[in-house]
């Protein structure tokens, strides 16, 4: 039976997925075409065919995208947020991919400014997909045709947490039927509206009278050395078994599994960039610093200029900053304060109207125009164009002794822009919301996740 909800799962998310991008991509051509809101250089406006025929490459390179992102599996570990982001990640791929195919097939006819449209309506439309795909599957959750049916083994805190969830994400379509009492206590009771049926002790009969599709065991630490006893048990039942672990609330990190032959284990924490992944990163790293320098170089210019006429000092301020693993490194900045700024004050942060700045430096430090001399730290290695932004050592040794998870965010490299400063969390804002930001960007990162994150940055400042 579960399988059969996954494949509905699946096959409603690509009908869906074809269905709105094909939607957005037709959509695109009448506000190009037909609206007349556009000048149009033909005399008559190209017919709605020759686009249309474009249809199957358009919705193809989506669904590769939509593929390797994972997002037909239907997936209870994903998060609303993780989803969305994906499914963003995938639609910009998704259009790289189509604009690259258009560049090397000259003969397939496209617009320009049509292409720019889809950029916009593309994640939009994957987006909205999504949404209605969960109506749908709320829909039919209610009318019990798609529902997956579960019991949880246990009835302590993690146990109620385990039920909490599956209640308050409804599109995962899981309905618990029942609880199995851990303890000595008599069956009878229930939790938040959900019975006890039984105990483990007549853990095998309990459940062939009563079948589920799933088994969450989510026992008290104490009966945990049962464990092996209780999964003999259910090797009986055809029901997928799913353990969840005491340890659930000290995990910071994506777990996964540690490969030694014939003994599993779980790795909680680890380095997620290395390998291809790294040299990928790297890639991204030379190339997109080399073009934005390359862009930017008139513009930098320009501020250093500026810098260097309106108050005495040197252009650029040099900082140590802590970086990979928890190592120092020098990091490059417009000077936006006057020179001896902290002789005062000592190592504080900037804060909006700081009177150290200088009136050109004020300006630079509300658009983030002073951290473009961070792109040779990029092209050094010392910096990536996207990572948790690095902080003064005295300020990280504050950090860590406040929260214990801080030295996380240095398993990766520092960012010239992060996960955090494009969802408002830049300067002196909540510490906890920006580490839970960081500590979500390491967890889940891809490089759809960078270009993201990349094309978000110039607008985050207007958004926040």
């Amino acid at each position: 039976m579960l399988k059969s909800h996954r494949q509905v799962f699946c096959i409603l998310s690509v009908i869906f997925d074809v269905v709105l991008v094909s939607a957005a991509w037709l959509t695109c051509y009448v506000v190009r075409f037909r609206l007349g809101l556009l000048p149009i250089k033909e005399p008559v406006p190209p017919g709605v065919a020759q686009f249309a025929a474009l249809l199957p490459l358009v919705v193809c390179c989506d669904l590769v995208f939509i593929v390797l992102h994972g997002l037909y599996r239907r997936e209870g570990s994903r998060s609303l947020l993780t989803e969305k982001r994906k499914l963003a990640e995938a639609g910009i791929l998704g259009w790289l991919a189509l604009l690259a195919a258009l560049y090397y097939y000259r003969s397939v006819p496209y617009s320009r400014v049509m292409l720019f449209l889809f950029f916009v309506a593309n994640p939009l439309a994957l987006l909205a997909s999504r949404a209605l795909l969960r109506a749908a599957l709320r829909g039919l959750n209610r009318s019990g045709w798609a529902a997956e049916h579960a019991a949880i083994l246990g009835t302590g805190r993690l146990a109620a947490t385990v039920l909490q969830k599956l209640q308050g994400n409804p599109a995962l379509g899981i309905q618990v039927d029942y609880f199995i009492e851990d303890d000595d206590l008599p069956a009878g009771h229930d939790i938040a509206g959900v019975p006890v049926l039984d105990s483990l002790r007549n853990l095998a009969s309990c459940m062939s009278a009563h079948p589920v599709d799933t088994v969450f065991v989510a026992l008290r630490a104490e009966h945990m050395n049962g464990l092996e006893r209780i999964l003999g048990t259910l090797q009986d039942s055809p029901a997928e078994v799913v353990v969840v672990p005491e340890f659930t609330n000290v995990v910071t990190q994506k777990a996964l599994p540690f490969d030694i032959p014939d003994l599993p284990m779980i790795r909680l924490r680890g380095m997620p960039m290395t390998g291809l992944n790294a040299l990928a990163k790297r890639f991204l790293d030379i190339v997109g610093a080399l073009l934005l320098l390359l862009i930017l170089s008139v513009p930098m210019l320009i501020l250093a200029a500026l810098v260097k006429l309106t108050s005495p000092g040197p252009v650029l301020y040099r900082q140590k900053r802590m970086g990979l693993g928890g190592r120092p490194f020098i990091m490059l900045k417009f000077r936006s304060m006057h020179v001896d700024a902290e002789s005062q004050t000592g190592p504080i942060w900037g804060g909006k109207d700081d009177p150290r700045c200088t009136p050109v430096g004020d300006f630079m430090r509300r658009t983030g125009l002073d951290e473009l001399p961070q792109l040779l730290n990029v092209l050094r290695g010392e910096m990536s164009l996207v990572g948790p932004r690095p902080e003064r050592p005295h300020f990280v040794e504050r950090f860590a002794s406040e929260l214990p998870a801080y030295m996380l965010r240095h398993n990766v490299k520092a960012g010239l822009t992060g996960w955090a400063q494009v969802n408002g969390l830049r300067g002196n804002t909540s510490l906890e919301k920006r580490l839970q930001y960081d500590l979500y960007y390491i967890s889940n990162w891809s490089l759809g996740f960078d270009l993201f994150i990349l094309f978000l940055t110039p607008f985050s400042r207007f958004l926040h």
